[in-house]
C-alpha cells in the first residue's frame, strides 16, 4: 500500500496491529513520533530563513521554531566604531541573556533568545532588519486523513516504524515495541546520514556539526 497521507498511514498500522482496539491510539502515536522526529532531526527541509522585525528590539519566536542557526543583519552597520575589517552584513553572534546590552547602549551587534523572544542589539526596529535562520518543526499530520508533510513522503517507512513503535509500547508489547523501536533508530540514523551527504563538499570551513 502507498503511504502518501494520514488515512494511508492509519491503514498501514492496522495491518500491523490485527485489532481495532488500537484504532483510537493512533493519533496519539502520530503524536508522540513527530515529539521524537523533532527532537532528535536537524536536517535539510527543516531549515527555514524567516525576516524579523523587531520592536524596540525584541519580537516573538515563529510558532514552528526549534533551533536557530544563523542570524544576519538586512542592513549595514553604520556604527562609526565598527572595525573595518568586519563585513557589514555578516553574521551576528550570540550570548546569553545576562550579557545582552540593554536597549541604547553596546555597539557590536548582538542577539539572545529568552523565552520565546529574539531581542537584538543595537536596536532595529527597520522592517525586515533580520534574517532569521532557524530548525522549524516537522507539520503534523494529524488532522486530517488527507493531511501529510515532507518527511512522510520522503521516509514512509520511518513515520510508520515510528508509529509502531509507539502503539506497541501503549499496548505494553515490549518485544514489538523494542523491535520496531531498533527499525525505527536505524532509520533515523540513515537520513541523517543521507542529508550530511547532500548538503555540499567538506571543507574546514563548512559547519556541519548540526548534521551528525
Amino acid at each position: 500500500m502507498l503511504i502518501d497521507n494520514l488515512g494511508s498511514l492509519k491503514a498501514e498500522l492496522a495491518r500491523y496491529m490485527f485489532h481495532q482496539r488500537f484504532a483510537p491510539d493512533y493519533d496519539t502515536a502520530v503524536q508522540i513520533f513527530e515529539a521524537v522526529a523533532n527532537r532528535r532531526l536537524r536536517v535539510l527541509p527543516m531549515e527555514h530563513m524567516l525576516p524579523l522585525t523587531t520592536v524596540n528590539g525584541d519580537v516573538l519566536l515563529p510558532p514552528d521554531y526549534l533551533v536557530w542557526r544563523t542570524v544576519r543583519p538586512t542592513f549595514a552597520n553604520t556604527s562609526p566604531v565598527t572595525p573595518m575589517y568586519r563585513p557589514p552584513y555578516n553574521e551576528i553572534d550570540y550570548v546569553h541573556p545576562a550579557y545582552l546590552p540593554p536597549v541604547g547602549r553596546g555597539f557590536d551587534r548582538l542577539f539572545t533568545i529568552e523565552g520565546n523572544t529574539f531581542k537584538a542589539r543595537p536596536v532595529d526596529d527597520r522592517p525586515n532588519a533580520w534574517e532569521f535562520h532557524y530548525y522549524r518543526k516537522i507539520p503534523t499530520i494529524n488532522g486530517s486523513d488527507n493531511n501529510s508533510n515532507w518527511l512522510l513522503s520522503a521516509h514512509p517507512d520511518f513515520y510508520l516504524e515510528g508509529a509502531l513503535t509507539e502503539l506497541f509500547a501503549l499496548g505494553r508489547n515490549a518485544e514489538g515495541a523494542q523491535l520496531h523501536k531498533a527499525r525505527r533508530d536505524e532509520l533515523l540514523q540513515e537520513i541523517i546520514q543521507l542529508y550530511a551527504l547532500t548538503t555540499g563538499a567538506t571543507s574546514p570551513h563548512v559547519r556541519s556539526a548540526e548534521y551528525y
